[in-house]
């Protein structure tokens, strides 16, 4: 992913408080946890709930290594 950011786009994000910044971090991340165990539950319909959320986070915990 390595597109530019639209002029406007980026005028947005210098408008953003450094806080709506992060909560807009926080929730992509929770999205992937929640998109990630929605994958897994259709590989793994036996794993409890909590282990599908685990394995979710593991893995996006290495995802960039």
């Amino acid at each position: 992913m390595n597109e530019a950011f639209h002029p406007s786009q980026v005028e947005g994000f210098r408008r953003m408080s450094p806080a709506r910044k992060l909560r807009m971090v926080a929730d992509m991340y929770h999205a992937g946890i929640q998109l990630k165990a929605a994958g897994l539950r259709l590989k793994h319909p036996d794993w409890s709930e909590h282990r599908l959320v685990f394995e979710a986070r593991r893995s996006l915990l290495f995802a960039g290594t």
